[in-house]
């Protein structure tokens, strides 16, 4: 094992936090949710923390969104304040998605292929099953819709799919997110390289997308155990011993924790001290 590479690893994953805050702040100021940088850096490395230790992997964004309402009722009374803050967080999260996807789409075929030639189902099936649940996702998508889809709930939708489509706005948050997926992936190439273990870059590209993916489904801590899991399977499809990437993976997870520890400090020191700036009109586009 190779600390140096470890080490860069680690500086990796702490930019990360820098990148995140940024994408926060850009949504914050763009919804008028009165947001310093300072505090979203402290805010999101808590959260960050909060994800790590925590079931499920939304708790600390969660928080985020709860100390950010609390401070922003006390800096302002704007009647929509709550409605903002948690906007903000959703469509900072739906940008690191949109980015993700975008990603995964360019790499997944070259997993459909792999997946085709171990199994025995007809190409036809495979399609069948991926575009059945292609509506389903659709489907629950406007059965919500038409629920929740209030006059006041309408207006916040469009607000939002401005804030994250206006093609000035996309062309900031978007480069931010596939940075993060960039540096995702830098972080397995450098690991291997500090365990000795072999992950070429070309491979890394196709891996690390689908393993963000998938940890981000709520259902684990901090993506543990399902993210092993979906690395040892893409590296048997890829020919490798999945044995290896399940070390990459158990390293990746052991130093993402070790990067978020700063929001503890967050946490101590009570980032809620940290001045909110004065509200300003909504500048979404």
């Amino acid at each position: 094992m190779q600390a140096g590479w470890l080490a860069l690893t680690l500086v990796i994953l702490l930019a990360q936090f820098v990148v995140l805050a940024t994408r926060w702040w850009f949504f914050a100021r763009r919804l008028s949710a009165p947001l310093g940088y300072a505090r979203a850096l402290a805010e999101y490395f808590l959260a960050g923390f909060l994800n790590q230790v925590l079931p499920f992997g939304v708790l600390g964004d969660v928080t985020r969104a709860i100390r950010h309402a609390q401070a922003t009722h006390k800096a302002a009374s704007p009647s929509q304040s709550r409605e903002r803050v948690v906007l903000a967080i959703v469509l900072e999260r739906a940008a690191g998605q949109l980015a993700l996807w975008m990603v995964v789409a360019a790499v997944l075929p070259t997993w459909w292929i792999a997946l085709r030639a171990r199994i025995s189902l007809p190409q036809g099936v495979l399609t069948g099953l991926v575009g059945f649940l292609a509506m389903t996702l659709v489907g629950i998508a406007l059965l919500a819709w038409r629920r929740q889809a209030t006059p006041k709930f309408r207006q916040l939708v469009s607000e939002g799919w401005r804030a994250l489509l206006a093609p000035r706005n996309l062309a900031t948050h978007l480069p931010l997110s596939l940075l993060l997926v960039a540096t995702h992936t830098l972080a397995f190439v450098t690991i291997a390289h500090g365990l000795g273990l072999e992950l070429p870059l070309a491979l890394a590209l196709r891996v690390v997308p689908i393993v963000l993916v998938v940890t981000t489904l709520p259902a684990f801590i901090a993506g543990w155990g399902v993210r092993e899991a979906t690395v040892a399977g893409l590296y048997h499809l890829a020919g490798l011993r999945g044995a290896d990437g399940v070390a990459i993976a158990i390293v990746y997870g052991c130093l993402s924790l070790v990067a978020s520890v700063p929001g503890v400090l967050a946490l101590w020191r009570g980032a809620k001290a940290l001045p909110l700036p004065r509200r300003r009109e909504s500048t979404v586009l």
